[in-house]
């Protein structure tokens, strides 16, 4: 009589591609870790999958340097005088002009964009 193959018990090994070796600590407080573990759980996922998942999948943006603030401000104080100057155009019935008005908004909008793109890169967290 030949004797089969004994298999091993248990769940197959990973890939070595996807084993996860490194460990990242953390400290808490216990209203943190409270919350943490009922999010978790609301979730139906573990603790530490939770985690991973909201580290992954957040997008942490770098605050703005002193010259996008500056810039920032400037276009908001010309907030009003623009709502003011479209109030104008419409009631002197000049909506071509208003057209354009907005048109170079729009440009402006875009170059602004401009100064500050989405990249991968720009994920950091910088204190105030």
């Amino acid at each position: 009589m030949s004797k089969s193959p004994t298999r091993k018990g248990g769940r197959p090994s990973k890939p070595t591609d996807e084993k996860r070796t490194h460990v990242v600590t953390i400290k808490l407080t216990d209203a943190e870790h409270a919350d943490l573990k009922k999010r978790s759980k609301a979730a139906g996922v573990k603790l530490a999958e939770y985690v991973r998942h909201g580290a992954f999948r957040l997008t942490i943006v770098s605050r703005l340097t002193e010259i996008e603030k500056e810039i920032a401000r400037g276009i908001l104080n010309l907030s009003s005088d623009f709502n003011q100057s479209m109030t104008c155009f419409h009631q002197l019935k000049l909506c071509s002009a208003a057209n354009k008005l907005a048109a170079v908004v729009d440009r402006m909008f875009d170059i602004l964009k401009k100064l500050r793109p989405n990249k991968e890169t720009d994920y950091v967290c910088k204190n105030p």
